[in-house]
């Protein structure tokens, strides 16, 4: 059963118009004698990174046990739960984050579904710093996103653990080839059997690897993809909105007005007004 959060900090950013790495929330805990969370299957991935106490992570039923100076791992499409220890409860940070990127930057730093648990060789200060200006600066989009990156270059360099790439790898290559192909064709038709060609997979199984490496099916990733862009589009307020659509693999307006408000839940032009409103207020 979910419990209640019992958090100092928690920031809802949803920075989420990047191609290759998203960051939905950052926030702090220090957690009460024997806290726990879950069962539940995130979204996106959850990094937590222990400044003091003791704790276990369970991923599919599988314990981990954390102390500090580490930092876990949370899989989207999982079923997890945590639990604080009874004497000595943790305090940690984490960060919610998603993006075509996170599976080979994790993979890099050694983590993954099979393997959640980070360890470091070395001192972990700068990697503290990071993730507590993540907290000061939350409200700092590009400092933000830059700090991700930073994170993990941190985490990459001090793991203790060799990459676990002989179980992923294939997947990566798979997952890595459908998104190198959209982001240079998401402006032209694109149906699920072209990447299933593309791969030399069948449907099904190549909907099921890239939805479990990202959260997202392919075709939930390439429209992702393509609004993504559009909202880039559509801050040209000279650049009228059917060429949008054409340059965002539309054929018409209408179509992509109703995929666009479905996902962002406004329509184009009423989006491109409040975003030229927003940066006319900024420059003021």
């Amino acid at each position: 059963m979910v419990r209640e959060k019992h958090y100092d900090e928690c920031y809802f950013l949803n920075y989420n118009t990047y191609s290759d790495i998203n960051l939905f929330e950052v926030g702090s805990q220090k957690c009460p004698p024997s806290y726990s969370f879950g069962p539940i299957v995130r979204k996106h991935y959850v990094l937590h990174f222990v400044l003091e106490g003791k704790g276990t992570l369970y991923l599919n039923n599988e314990p981990f046990h954390i102390v500090k100076n580490e930092a876990f791992i949370i899989p989207p499409n999982v079923v997890s739960f945590v639990k604080a220890d009874e004497t000595e409860p943790w305090n940690y940070i984490w960060i919610h984050f998603n993006g075509p990127k996170a599976i080979e930057l994790l993979a890099d730093a050694g983590m993954s579904k099979e393997t959640p648990v980070f360890r470091s060789t070395g001192d972990n200060r700068q990697l503290i710093h990071i993730l507590n200006d993540l907290l000061q600066h939350s409200e700092n989009e590009l400092r933000c996103i830059g700090n991700l990156y930073h994170l993990f270059h941190e985490l990459i360099t001090h793991t203790s653990s060799k990459p676990q790439y002989n179980k992923i790898d294939e997947r990566l290559k798979y997952v890595k080839t459908i998104i190198d192909f959209i982001s240079v064709k998401y402006s032209e038709p694109i149906k699920i059997q072209d990447l299933s060609d593309l791969c030399g997979l069948e449907r099904s199984y190549l909907t099921k690897l890239f939805k479990s490496s990202t959260g997202y099916s392919p075709q939930e990733y390439l429209i992702s993809f393509r609004m993504k862009r559009a909202k880039k589009l559509l801050s040209d307020a000279q650049l009228p909105i059917q060429h949008v659509a054409y340059s965002v693999g539309y054929n018409d307006q209408f179509t992509f007005s109703k995929a666009f408000r479905k996902t962002t839940g406004v329509s184009p032009t009423a989006y491109r007004e409040t975003h030229l409103m927003d940066d006319t207020n900024k420059k003021k």
